[in-house]
């Protein structure tokens, strides 16, 4: 899915997250730098101009942490 902004795209992968069809399984939050979008995907895989944010499992964001 794509939205435009972030608070959008952490609702719909809390919910997604909290979907019997999603147990256990990842929902990351990645913004697209080119387009300014925010997706949400079960796949992490990024590209350089893509920044993963967080993600959420059973309902619980975790967020990346930028450095170290």
């Amino acid at each position: 899915m794509k939205t435009k902004s972030i608070d959008e795209a952490k609702g719909f992968a809390k919910t997604q997250s909290l979907d019997k069809q999603y147990k256990d399984v990842a929902i990351y939050i990645i913004h697209c730098n080119r387009t300014g979008h925010f997706y949400v995907d079960t796949n992490s895989l990024i590209r350089l101009w893509e920044q993963l944010l967080g993600y959420y499992v059973n309902g619980v964001y975790t967020s990346e942490k930028k450095g170290d």
